[in-house]
């Protein structure tokens, strides 16, 4: 990937021109509900959440949160910091937002933020926390930082990139999941996805190829989807252990993508939303105005209290899309 690319890439592919996704498999769905519109040159980023608490974090410390599952939205309070935050988890009421130079803010309570102290400068591209506290912040240059405090004190691990790519470069690595035993499994430049089992001591190559990765989901029935350059969207139905590209139709950049087990997965990108209700077998893109028009770069799924799933997607403009999935 070529130096220019590698910048671009840091930013979450906003500046790539992509192209736009044919036409719809099966059947037409609503179009995607607006809920949020920041002002022009807003964007957000990334979002999380859990039950009816959700956040959203963008451009110039831009933090907006609602407390009535994706409703409505509100803008809170900045946390102390000016620069673009690029991630965003919330668990257990805890919340943790990385960004550009290096910055990382926690809030135990997800409104009171405070600043961590952060052995790097590195763009922090993504960030994920399980339920006691352990989490990861990765991004640019192979950075990956770990907390076991809910992100109030990082560590820099060290991983051997010749031993897991066969090469000498630090690939940037673009999204980070921890589950509940504190397993973590990232993914980044060079269609890698690697893995660790014992804490960040040791890592396993999953899979690799010449494509960035952007986007990584997992499901409780062990599938994993990555999504990124090119419209690729690789599957695995092990855990891991094998993967599959999928036809995804596009050759747009996917940023993002949401599953759940069932079979229903949401994928985003620029100027892209695309469903499948089979696990990946078969894809239908959205050929709504709000699906075309907007550059979208995080999608995650929540739980709603008539077991219904709101599927929300943020991006350019400040906006947030909800999709009943």
């Amino acid at each position: 990937m070529s130096m220019s690319l590698r910048r671009h890439a840091h930013r979450l592919a906003l500046v790539f021109v992509a192209a736009l996704c044919g036409p719809a498999l099966g059947g037409e769905m609503p179009p995607p509900d607006t809920v949020f519109n920041g002002v022009a040159h807003d964007t957000l980023y990334a979002l999380g959440g859990e039950g009816r608490e959700l956040i959203a974090v963008g451009d110039f410390g831009m933090v907006v949160h609602s407390d009535d599952g994706g409703d409505t939205w509100q803008r809170q309070g900045k946390p102390p910091t000016d620069v673009a935050l690029l991630a965003v988890t919330r668990k257990a009421g805890h919340c943790i937002a990385s960004g550009q130079q290096g910055v990382i803010v926690y809030a135990a309570d997800c409104q009171h933020w405070q600043r961590a102290e952060v052995p790097t400068d590195a763009r922090l591209l993504a960030v994920d926390v399980n339920a006691v506290g352990t989490g990861y912040a990765v991004g640019g240059f192979g950075t990956v930082l770990q907390t076991r405090d809910w992100g109030k004190t990082w560590t820099a691990l060290t991983l051997d990139w010749e031993a897991l790519t066969g090469d000498w470069a630090e690939p940037h690595l673009y999204d980070v999941h921890v589950d509940a035993r504190g397993e973590v499994t990232l993914v980044g430049e060079f269609e890698l996805v690697i893995r660790s089992r014992d804490g960040g001591a040791n890592w396993q190559t999953l899979h690799k190829g010449r494509r960035s990765l952007f986007g990584l989901a997992m499901t409780d029935d062990g599938r994993l989807y990555a999504v990124g350059q090119e419209g690729v969207i690789l599957r695995s139905t092990d855990d891991g252990a094998s993967w599959t590209e999928l036809p995804s139709g596009t050759a747009a950049i996917l940023t993002s993508v949401w599953a759940r087990p069932g079979g229903r997965v949401v994928a985003a990108g620029i100027y892209t939303i695309l469903y499948s209700d089979n696990g990946g077998n078969s894809w239908r893109a959205d050929t709504s105005a709000p699906a075309r028009i907007g550059w979208h770069l995080a999608v995650t799924g929540f739980q709603r209290e008539n077991d219904a799933r709101r599927v929300l997607v943020v991006g350019s403009g400040g906006t947030i899309l909800s999709i009943q999935r």
